[in-house]
């Protein structure tokens, strides 16, 4: 997130801006970053390393609430609109690796409502984004049987 906002301030003609130039947007942003840092990734993480089903349970469904949540912003396509920006860049990754929770966790993104489901096709099918994910379900799979058959 540090290095996001420099990066911004260190290359002010850059286009797109990451952070909007309306400070009351900037505070928007630096506020939902805050509710994704504080409910959404503590859910992932609880929700990956708990063992018993029923923490599992309240850990996904603790996720689903902070997305339903943020989705709720999203004023479409992205957080803010048109303009892809710093929210949009923190929340991307998570949303490209879901697909762990989902295979095994049982995790289902549907189950966090359409705005929710919409927002996430449009961070994935992003070709900026998808030309930084360097680990699929494909590539992990793979993986895993070239190991097996060694």
């Amino acid at each position: 997130m540090v290095l996001l906002e420099f990066l911004d301030d260190a290359y002010p003609s850059h286009s797109p801006r990451l952070l909007p130039s309306d400070p009351v947007d900037r505070a928007v942003a630096r506020i939902w970053i805050d509710h994704f840092s504080k409910k959404y990734l503590p859910a992932v993480q609880r929700l990956t390393q708990l063992q018993e089903k029923e923490q599992q349970d309240n850990s996904r469904e603790a996720l689903y609430k902070a997305q339903k949540e943020l989705a709720e912003q999203v004023k479409g396509p992205y957080f803010f609109g048109e303009q892809f920006s710093i929210v949009d860049v923190v929340v991307a990754p998570w949303v490209e690796r879901d697909w762990v929770i989902t295979e095994k966790r049982g995790y289902d993104r549907g189950a966090a409502g359409e705005a929710w489901v919409n927002y996430a096709r449009v961070l994935s099918e992003r070709p900026s984004v998808r030309r930084t994910n360097s680990v699929s379900a494909e590539h992990c799979q793979n993986s895993h049987q070239v190991n097996e058959s060694k």
